[in-house]
């Protein structure tokens, strides 16, 4: 090499070998992306290669202002961070979505335990390759500028801000006639350009932390409204009759896994032949990931106005208003703010030991709920946040649910979540669900010896994936969803008491079972079957009533809390 060349650039003979190691090292989730994202992988040879050439293009900018080693030290930290981005790749087909981080961040320590033990072998690996790479990039390479010349680093600097004002100038152009104020258009393009960013590492995981900051800020701030938050609740007329309403969250529900539902297992021997139990047919959640849609659920939101669960109160706090005791009974999301915040607020608030291994059951429940039974308060709300289906499976139910068989065992590899393994999946899904149907059937029979006006509501969460299509998706909360994401079971009972108290109202649910329905229905019902009434209150939305209008379209939000409406 020439002195000119040598000027120009650091590639010294003995540095070329490791520093092209460490670029496929920093490089390794663009390069499993693009092999296996649901959009670029299996797509055309040219699309693979134009998204590994922008991933190389964004990933030696920075070289530009960087010596060498520090360079690497930089990148060293998205290489810490890659296995996060892998493994959502991995499960999901796509990179690490903002309502991934944001589930990490609130996250239960034992439930992170829980699956890093399963790791051992790719985490001893993880280990290994940070090792390695940290010991290159301070043993093999210099600190020294990879481009020596500062006149050739000022024209590549060039050529990139040239790049994307070119982008900018694209699509401002482009969203110019659809936004009349020349603010709005810049803000519409640099959306579109943020776009072109969102697949690849690590540009896509720094705007997904930035939107978790916006997202956990705007909460903070919601805070603050919320304590003066008041719906103005008021029961209608007072009944004589001791009143308790129960609402049980269901974890990971699949509609269609329910004998009771269609499905040719019997996974709900007990809940068929539980009285006055009514299944909902066509009910749908609007998120398919849990820390979105319990915001749903329990608050006046909806997909297409998801921020409304930041500045107001849930449905359990207009119980309170209305002069009910609310608990909240949980087994799961102890550390979930918006949870934490309904939980402190209620007369009384329960949580089972955390973990999420064997033996934390959901009947582990009942001792926590016949506690609140016992004060035979006049009026009582409770909510019972189930683990339901939550993966693991097998760890959800005792051995004598062990119905479908084989099924998974123990704290398995993940290496085992293929589509050759689906029906050991299936089956131990199935157990799972012929466990909720027991721990809800004996729910509503613990409801129903009160002899009360009482109401008990079902409805899981969001839905799961059993490698149902021929794109073998698995779990839930991926970029690429399907109707398993979202169809969940939805099941009321009414005791006989009820009945003879709000006829009209338990009429009206039967007659509304097979009508379509989304989650942002329940905040609505729920009130209007206690008959509680506030000034907002919308019977158009309620199951309970007469004037319920069926959804002419359905939203969700998706895992970046972007709105989707539903083909399906």
């Amino acid at each position: 090499m020439n002195k000119d060349n040598k000027d120009f650039l650091f590639v010294h003979n003995k540095h070329r070998k490791w520093i092209l190691i460490l670029s496929i090292i920093v490089l390794l989730p663009n390069i499993y992306l693009a092999f296996y994202d649901s959009d670029i992988g299996g797509s055309s040879s040219w699309k693979i290669a134009i998204y590994l050439i922008a991933s190389i293009f964004l990933f030696i900018l920075p070289s530009l202002f960087l010596k060498a080693r520090n360079f690497f030290i930089v990148q060293g930290i998205f290489v810490i961070l890659a296995p996060f981005e892998i493994a959502h790749i991995y499960l999901n087909r796509m990179p690490a979505t903002m309502a991934f981080l944001l589930s990490i961040i609130d996250t239960e320590w034992n439930e992170s335990t829980e699956m890093l033990s399963s790791l051992r072998l790719p985490i001893l690996f993880l280990l290994l390759v940070w090792a390695f790479y940290f010991y290159v990039v301070f043993k093999k390479i210099r600190n020294r500028y990879f481009i020596r010349s500062k006149k050739i680093r000022a024209y590549i600097s060039a050529f990139y801000i040239v790049f994307v004002l070119t982008g900018y100038s694209y699509y401002f152009t482009k969203m110019y006639p659809q936004n009349t104020h020349t603010v709005d258009t810049f803000k519409a393009a640099n959306e579109e350009v943020l776009l072109k960013f969102q697949k690849i590492y690590p540009y896509d995981l720094i705007i997904r932390v930035y939107q978790v900051y916006d997202t956990k800020n705007s909460i903070k701030d919601g805070c603050e409204k919320i304590k003066s938050f008041r719906f103005g609740a008021e029961k209608k007329e007072t009944v004589a009759e001791r009143e308790v309403y129960v609402f049980v969250i269901g974890e990971t529900g699949r509609y269609n896994s329910y004998a009771l539902n269609g499905y040719e297992r019997n996974t709900s021997p007990l809940l068929s032949k539980t009285p006055d139990l009514i299944s909902y047919s066509d009910c749908f959640s609007e998120a398919n990931i849990t820390t979105s849609s319990l915001s749903i659920l329990l608050t006046r939101a909806s997909a297409v106005d998801y921020k409304r669960s930041y500045i107001e109160k849930s449905f359990v706090d207009a119980f309170q208003e209305a002069g009910f005791s609310t608990y909240w009974i949980a087994n799961q999301s102890a550390n979930n703010n918006f949870v934490q915040r309904i939980a402190e607020d209620a007369t009384g608030e329960y949580f089972t030991t955390l973990s999420l291994s064997d033996e934390n059951y959901d009947e582990k429940l009942w001792s926590f709920l016949e506690e609140v039974l016992k004060k035979d308060e006049k009026k009582v709300f409770i909510v019972l946040h189930t683990l339901g289906s939550h993966f693991r499976y097998n760890f959800r139910y005792p051995g004598e649910f062990e119905v479908f068989q084989p099924c998974l065992e123990g704290a398995f590899d993940y290496n085992l979540i293929s589509p050759k393994n689906k029906q050991q999946f299936i089956n131990s899904y199935d157990n799972s669900i012929l466990y909720t149907d027991y721990f809800l059937a004996n729910t509503i029979q613990k409801i129903d010896s009160l002899n009360a006006v009482s109401t008990l509501i079902y409805m899981a969460d969001h839905g799961e994936n059993l490698f149902d299509t021929d794109d073998n998706i698995i779990f839930h909360g991926g970029g690429k969803y399907t109707e398993y994401d979202f169809h969940v079971p939805l099941f009321i009972w009414t005791s006989g008491k009820y009945k003879s108290q709000y006829p009209q109202k338990a009429e009206n649910m039967l007659h509304n079972k097979d009508k379509k329905l989304s989650a942002s229905a329940i905040f609505y019902s729920w009130l209007d079957i206690a008959d509680i009434s506030f000034p907002e209150q919308k019977l158009t939305k309620s199951i309970a009533s007469e004037f319920l209008k069926i959804d002419s379209a359905r939203y969700v939000v998706d895992t970046n809390l972007e709105v989707k409406r539903l083909n399906f």
